[in-house]
């Protein structure tokens, strides 16, 4: 899949690899917020159990 996504990626050597690093430093601040969000809604608040 990477490697897939690796030839999508449009222009010469270093273009490429400042969009994968783009591409990655976004998906990780969506991870971020879906695992904030997702902690929040299903997860304990920090309250006390019981």
């Amino acid at each position: 899949m990477i490697r897939r996504i690796w030839r999508v990626l449009p222009g010469p050597l270093g273009i490429r690899i400042t969009q994968a690093v783009v591409l990655t430093a976004v998906l990780l601040v969506v991870l971020h917020f879906f695992y904030d969000w997702l902690g929040t809604v299903l997860l304990d608040q920090g309250g006390t159990v019981g």
